[in-house]
């Protein structure tokens, strides 16, 4: 039987090799040697499996041969070559591939960004970080993969010096590091550089407090709320004070901060901020101050209050949207108050069956056209009771409200189908019947089998 030469080859290198790593001197030497002319070759699997050894060769020695030659490689080999001198972790590889970092050969520089997370230290820092907002796609992932994972006493120290003195690309890059390092004595730096004129800069510098900020800096992150002008700027402070209060262990002390500042800000778009993020914390210790606020002489405070009360956590504010959505002059407040009625019954709560129904019902009956009672039926349809199957059916001879009330009919069946079955088998029936909607007519089919294969049991 015939063996094919190169692996025969192969084999007899590897010996060689493991061989001379194991007497060391002369023959550590020339095993170094033959992994170098081996790599000048064009014999791909050869050159794989000097690879493989380079990455078991000890040595500083062995580590400055392999990078001297590194230029002096195909592309290919680099790429090899650069893996393995990574794995190495020898440092004193670095120079070769930082000089790797600069190759016309995208791969090459792919590879030697790599290595230089396994092999970089501080002095790294700001080429990485250049590097990452230069490039794209898989050259950037590289450079920041490899800047978040530097190691060294100085790195992050390097990092947050460098985040001052760089241009707006590189000092979003340094600022996304912050986070993905969790540099938590970097929320100075960042509350700066949220005051940056790049629009960028200020984005990333609030999304990164949102990860590194602790319960202590917010009342400098509630200040820099009330400060902030740009629309946009206040969304994502919104939502870094929100996540930062979530981690305050006592529920009722989270919105704590935000309350001790409202009383004295008297600009619209800061107040209505604050409520803002008060609705995002869920605290209930501010709902008077929201449902006080829903009172204001100021239209656009009461409809932050709204707003606020609508994205609630818990179903406590139902009552007072229903109140608003009862008897506010303003259509617009109506709407987002009943909006925001429907969607607290959803939520977990401690009422019966038919007490949400009837909620149903009243928001129902509030609902000014097609649009708003599509919402509530989509509502109903996750209240598992025979009253919600009931009250979804009866909007069945509503052409406009058809689809919403079918899906909501055969959802709640679904659910209650084990107590009721007939009572569901004649609604799914009705919507087979009048149906032109083929989903709802096969959905309604599947559940009346599925209920007539458990009664045969």
């Amino acid at each position: 039987m015939k063996i094919n030469c190169k692996i025969c080859s192969a084999l007899a290198f590897l010996l060689l090799c493991s061989y001379a790593v194991c007497l060391g001197g002369v023959e550590g030497d020339s095993a170094v040697g033959i992994v170098l002319d081996i790599l000048r070759s064009d014999d791909q699997e050869m050159q794989a499996a000097a690879i493989a050894m380079v990455k078991e060769m000890p040595g500083t020695e062995v580590t400055k041969a392999l990078a001297k030659e590194l230029p002096n490689l195909s592309a290919k080999s680099q790429v090899q070559l650069l893996s393995a001198l990574g794995d190495r972790g020898d440092t004193v590889a670095r120079p070769a591939v930082v000089a790797a970092v600069k190759s016309e050969d995208q791969s090459v520089r792919i590879a030697a960004l790599r290595a230089l997370g396994q092999l970089g230290d501080d002095s790294s820092v700001e080429l990485l970080a250049q590097t990452a907002a230069g490039a794209k796609g898989a050259e950037q992932k590289a450079a920041r993969d490899s800047l978040y994972r530097l190691r060294g006493p100085n790195v992050d120290k390097v990092i947050l010096a460098a985040i001052i003195k760089v241009q707006a690309e590189t000092k979003v890059e340094l600022i996304r590091s912050v986070g993905q390092r969790n540099i938590t004595s970097g929320v100075a730096a960042l509350l700066k550089t949220a005051k940056d004129s790049d629009r960028k800069v200020r984005t990333w510098s609030l999304r990164t407090l949102k990860v590194v900020a602790g319960p202590e800096h917010l009342p400098p992150l509630v200040e820099l709320l009330i400060k902030t002008e740009s629309s946009s700027d206040r969304t994502e402070a919104v939502k870094t004070i929100a996540a930062v209060a979530h981690r305050i262990a006592d529920k009722n002390r989270q919105a704590a901060s935000v309350l001790a500042a409202l009383p004295s800000v008297e600009e619209t778009a800061a107040r209505c901020s604050l409520l803002n993020v008060l609705g995002r914390i869920g605290d209930n210790s501010a709902l008077p101050v929201l449902n006080a606020a829903l009172k204001d002489e100021n239209v656009e405070v009461q409809t932050a209050a709204i707003r606020a009360l609508a994205d609630w956590p818990t179903p406590e504010p139902a009552d007072e949207l229903l109140k608003v959505a009862e008897s506010s002059n303003n259509k617009v407040h109506r709407i987002l108050a009943l909006r925001g009625f429907v969607r607290l019954l959803g939520l977990a709560s401690g009422r019966s069956a038919d007490r949400t129904v009837e909620m149903y019902r009243k928001a129902m009956s509030l609902a000014p056209n097609a649009g708003e009672k599509k919402r509530v039926l989509s509502g109903l349809s996750n209240t598992k009771s025979l009253a919600a199957m009931q009250m979804a059916a009866g909007y069945l001879d509503d052409e406009s409200l058809f689809v919403e009330a079918g899906a909501a009919v055969i959802n709640i069946a679904g659910g209650i189908y084990a107590d009721y079955p007939e009572q569901a088998k004649d609604m799914l029936n009705q919507i087979i019947k009048a149906t032109k909607s083929d989903s709802l007519r096969q959905r309604a089919q599947e559940l009346i089998n599925n209920i007539e294969q458990e009664e045969e049991k």
